[in-house]
């Protein structure tokens, strides 16, 4: 059986999520076709898109949360972060830099959130995102309703009768022809096997394939599949080359194109097509109400551009925290880089993808917008104070836990991470007291490192006292 598709997406993870949304595409559907059957009507891909991509972020709110309360927060203990970057900056001292890690640690927990965590929301996230994507891209493959639409047409040029090929010379003619429509370029993988690509293929391959060969039926469905997946995204000059080369299925390529019209008629447009194809169309065509059309399809790119950025300005990022006269960050300068091409991006792919995966991305992009809305107004509501004492407490019974002495740790954040190490001063008073001569240090290192006052001799002072009460 050759693996083609149709093309449910078979990679692990995603392909399973995008099985579970497809049932729940294929759900909007029926529903949608309940109501529009009470009024003569047909359901509509565009309203399903929207639909589908509501719940879906509803769904995703929880995971929503989590992102951004740590970007929120991230922002604003920015400052604390970058104070104890700087404070450490350019120490190799294995002490210093264990303290340094120390430090960073405790701000982490005083604002309750983890180096990772954003990134486990976005790993959970990413393959949801990624199914999404291809139920919307491949609509026919996940909804049993819209697929019926192509089948009368694929059996006729495929030379099917009753769920078996009786025609090989005809479906040898589809096979080669239907390669050399615009919309087969995305589907190269798919023409591979010896009885469809262009270069191998006969009768005599047909018929083993397709007739003889055991695996005939699934060959036959899989290959089906392959003329959906190209007739999906054709444009309307290849449904009139279509009509033009087979005239004798041309009522057939009419009805289908036409039963698609209305399946994915959208505020005027055609949202099977791309922006640029309807624009480049209806400019050349130029029909009664072509200016309408064309702005329609073009405020689609500029609107998923326009959301996402507004998107991004309302998310809470440590550039936007950043200190007066503080030098950027790199990484904060590579963000603000990407997310100020992100938008263009987003427009550039918008022309030139089906205009239904734009109608994705608006509105995407205003639910994420208004979930950032609100969140923010609920974390500029919350007592920061208040939860930096809470998580302080919890992060001090945790070191507990472990056996570590957390006072330290506690003091520094007290202070707004401007820590100076308690057991230091302990062990100078001790030192004091004592009538024991200090033992002498030869090593250059180890005089600077200890010389009186500094972090390094406080940290060295650290280690001592802990070696000692762990014995």
């Amino acid at each position: 059986m050759y693996e083609l598709l149709l093309t449910k997406n078979s990679t692990l993870i995603i392909g399973q999520v995008a099985w579970v949304l497809g049932k729940l595409m294929e759900g909007i559907f029926f529903v949608l076709d309940k109501i529009a059957s009470l009024y003569g009507g047909t359901p509509n891909i565009g309203v399903a898109i929207i639909i589908f991509t509501v719940i879906i972020y509803l769904l995703m709110l929880p995971l929503t949360i989590k992102q951004q309360k740590f970007s929120k927060m991230s922002a604003i203990m920015n400052p604390e972060i970058q104070a104890i970057q700087a404070k450490y900056k350019g120490t190799k001292d294995p002490d210093l830099m264990q303290q340094m890690q120390q430090e960073t640690s405790a701000v982490y927990a005083k604002y309750g959130v983890s180096p990772s965590g954003s990134c486990v929301q976005l790993l959970i996230q990413m393959p949801i995102l990624f199914a999404l994507y291809r139920v919307i891209y491949a609509i026919p493959a996940y909804v049993p309703m819209v697929k019926n639409e192509f089948m009368g047409l694929v059996n006729a040029m495929m030379g099917i009768d009753g769920g078996v090929m009786t025609d090989a010379n005809t479906f040898k003619n589809s096979a080669t022809f239907i390669q050399t429509l615009s919309s087969a370029a995305a589907y190269k993988k798919q023409f591979k096997p010896e009885f469809l690509n262009t270069s191998t293929i006969s009768i005599d391959n047909i018929t083993a394939n397709l007739i003889s060969s055991p695996d005939a039926a699934a060959n036959i469905e899989t290959t089906r599949n392959t003329f959906i997946d190209v007739l999906n995204r054709a444009s309307s000059k290849d449904w009139t080359a279509l009509a033009t080369q087979f005239p004798d299925f041309s009522t057939l390529v009419h009805n289908t194109n036409a039963a698609l019209e209305k399946y994915n008629s959208f505020l005027g447009i055609n949202i099977g097509y791309s922006p640029l194809d309807t624009i480049k169309s209806y400019w050349a065509e130029k029909p009664e109400g072509w200016i309408l059309v064309v702005l329609v399809a073009v405020m689609i790119p500029l609107l998923a551009a326009l959301t996402q950025w507004i998107g991004i300005k309302l998310a809470p990022t440590a550039q936007n925290q950043q200190t007066p006269g503080q030098e950027e960050n790199p990484m904060m300068s590579s963000m603000k880089m990407m997310n100020t091409f992100m938008p263009i991006m987003s427009a550039v792919f918008c022309f030139s993808l089906p205009a239904g995966m734009g109608i994705y991305w608006i509105v995407g992009a205003v639910v994420r917008s208004v979930q950032q809305i609100a969140i923010n107004k609920y974390i500029d509501k919350m007592d920061v104070d208040k939860v930096i004492e809470k998580n302080t407490a919890k992060y001090e019974e945790k070191l507990k836990k472990k056996g570590v002495l957390a006072q330290g740790i506690n003091n520094k954040a007290k202070s707004n991470t401007k820590y100076v190490n308690p057991y230091a001063r302990n062990n100078n008073n001790a030192s004091a007291k004592s009538n024991t001569p200090a033992k002498p240090v030869n090593n250059a290192k180890n005089d600077k490192i200890s010389s009186s006052g500094s972090i390094a001799a406080k940290a060295r002072m650290v280690k001592d006292f802990n070696e000692k009460n762990n014995k």
